[in-house]
């Protein structure tokens, strides 16, 4: 769901800045499948649903004991952040001139 949210702003940040107003939704079924549907059989299988989840803890899992502890959780909730501050820098530096920032 993340990675869903995380392409969804990503997608949105040119138009925001582009257009200045809220642009029309994606389609959420079909980045659903972008994201999950690794065959492209139009199904998602538990194993293709699953497979972000499972590399999303291996990159969290730093010293690969199979165990998230505090200080990884940590780890991964900064880089998010950080992540998150970038792509709001990005966004503001593609705004034009004039508009207002937020």
């Amino acid at each position: 769901m993340k990675r869903i949210l995380i392409a969804f702003t990503i997608a949105c940040a040119p138009a925001f800045a582009q257009q200045g107003s809220m642009p029309q939704m994606p389609n959420l079924e079909a980045l659903f499948f972008k994201q999950f549907d690794s065959n492209q059989d139009d199904k998602v299988s538990k194993d293709e649903f699953l497979k972000p989840t499972i590399a999303q803890f291996d990159h969290m899992d730093r010293n690969k004991d199979g165990a998230l502890d505090q200080a990884e959780v940590r780890a991964f909730n900064q880089e998010m952040q950080q992540r998150m501050q970038e792509m709001k820098q990005r966004m503001q530096q593609q705004t034009p001139q004039g508009m207002p920032r937020r």
